[in-house]
């Protein structure tokens, strides 16, 4: 009886310290930006055998780089003390990661440097190394309706082992949830 009582008390005791921690608030979300943004590439400044695809839908709108040139094009490349700790490399229509310290999946030999290890993909997303700082700034109280002026904008690469800029334009747009919150 004592045992079936004991097992009780710390299930119980479980149960309510996870329900106390689901309560807990975590770090709180940033508070919306009085502005979103949408990315336009410019298709000029593309490398040869390098497309860019767009898409929208429910999701919103993401830009698709592919590269089907025999000249390798290196994206979100990362650096720790002068050492590349992360990035992806396109080159003859695949897409390839960096890894220093080898693949990380089970069953698999980890295998160091740029490695594809879920397959042949054709494309990966181009983005944004991080937001612009206008939708920083857009979280401030009590911001009007005015939208800020488009910004071109330049997303560093290296293509065939030399520096090089993708360029494109941030166009703003209101956000609604910055008006839903306020």
């Amino acid at each position: 009886m004592r045992l079936v009582l004991l097992c009780s008390a710390v299930l119980a005791s479980t149960f309510f310290a996870a329900a106390a921690a689901a309560q807990r608030p975590g770090k709180p979300a940033p508070p919306p930006s009085r502005y979103s943004y949408t990315l336009s590439i410019d298709a000029k400044s593309l490398p040869p055998g390098v497309t860019v695809r767009k898409v929208s839908d429910d999701l919103g709108v993401r830009h698709f780089v592919k590269n089907s040139s025999d000249k390798p094009l290196v994206l979100a490349m990362i650096y720790s003390n002068d050492r590349l700790v992360s990035g992806k490399k396109l080159l003859g229509g695949k897409v390839y990661g960096w890894f220093p310290s080898g693949v990380p999946m089970a069953g698999k030999q980890h295998l160091k440097g740029w490695q594809a290890p879920f397959g042949d993909i054709e494309e990966t997303l181009l983005t944004l190394p991080r937001d612009p700082e206008r939708i920083y700034a857009g979280r401030e109280k009590g911001l009007d309706k005015t939208l800020p002026a488009d910004e071109p904008v330049t997303i560093e690469a290296e293509y065939d082992g030399q520096p090089y800029a993708i360029k494109g334009t941030i166009h703003y747009q209101l956000n609604p949830a910055y008006d839903a919150q306020r």
